[in-house]
């Protein structure tokens, strides 16, 4: 068992070449004194990961807060095999907290008794689960890793680039993920705010999450404007996040620029407002003339991404 702590990203295809320059040159820093293990560290791998998902006709995992998939890796030559449980999943716009259980296995076959009984929803009958697990929806991607020194953490970050797969349809999946594997979440954010400069859009959906709406042929929704957002950051966040999504999903400049005025709005009685980020991101949403633009920009990441330690100080 492990305790995953990420930050979730989109990026634009324009982007891609430079973030991978920068990750490769990371140990060139002028800090010389660490030159040498970042070099030890910073070594990347690429993987082709094929996944598929599992649930019941009737979503029982979704339903009590899990996601279930065997992915398969080839590595020299070798097909490899893991069974993944993710649970009690939070997530803050694009920062993710769950509760991951891994196991190999022998082929692609789900079996849910390598995994801890504790793991599965309490009351749960493995041997009906088991019976009754259904493969919904696949994901393929080709991903790249890079195992990064930052500061007193230790943060492995990963390209991933493919598709998900659901009843003939496709989303395509261009992502950059930030895991925090020791260290301090503050570390993971600071580092991310390091790399909001190649337009990174934070991101919540998780490739399941996708699958599942994929599946279902659903949409992103809005998130109703309620003033008591002003008295939760989070829930603020989550405001903004997918309203956000929705409005890159159905390309609705208006609504988004609504949005965004309702965010400056919120956030004008906030610590942060101090910050000459806040000030930048004010002037910046007066000129948007395009969702992605915006999304995408440095200024909104960044500003995301203070907000978000603020909650996490």
């Amino acid at each position: 068992m492990s305790n995953e702590i990420e930050l979730k990203f989109e990026i634009n295809t324009s982007d891609i070449a430079s973030l991978k320059n920068f990750l490769e040159q990371w140990a060139d820093c002028d800090e010389a004194e660490l030159s040498a293990i970042l070099s030890a560290k910073r070594s990347s791998a690429k993987l082709n990961l094929i996944n598929t998902y599992y649930d019941t006709r009737g979503y029982y995992l979704r339903n009590n807060h899990c996601g279930l998939r065997v992915r398969e890796c080839e590595d020299n030559n070798k097909k490899q095999f893991e069974i993944t449980l993710k649970c009690d999943s939070k997530s803050v716009a694009g920062l993710h907290e769950r509760t991951e259980f891994n196991a190999e296995l022998p082929n692609s076959e789900p079996d849910l008794t390598v995994l801890p009984y504790s793991a599965l929803p309490d009351n749960c009958n493995i041997g009906w689960l088991q019976k009754d697990l259904l493969p919904l929806f696949s994901t393929n991607f080709l991903r790249q890793a890079w195992l990064i020194s930052f500061a007193t953490s230790e943060i492995e970050v990963v390209l991933d680039q493919g598709e998900i797969k659901s009843n003939g349809k496709v989303k395509i999946i261009q992502e950059v993920e930030l895991e925090l594997k020791q260290g301090s979440k503050q570390d993971l954010l600071n580092f991310a705010i390091e790399l909001s400069r190649f337009h990174l859009h934070l991101f919540s959906q998780s490739k399941a999450s996708r699958g599942y709406r994929l599946l279902n042929n659903q949409s992103i929704r809005k998130y109703p404007y309620d003033t008591s957002i002003q008295y939760d950051i989070s829930n603020l966040l989550e405001f903004w996040q997918q309203n956000e999504e929705y409005a890159l999903e159905v390309n609705d400049l208006e609504g988004y620029q609504q949005t965004l005025n309702q965010v400056d709005h919120l956030l004008k009685d906030k610590l942060i407002s101090h910050e000459p980020e806040f000030t930048q991101w004010q002037m910046a949403k007066l000129s948007v003339h395009s969702v992605k633009d915006f999304a995408y920009s440095e200024i909104n990441t960044k500003l995301k991404l203070m907000l978000i330690a603020l909650i996490n100080h």
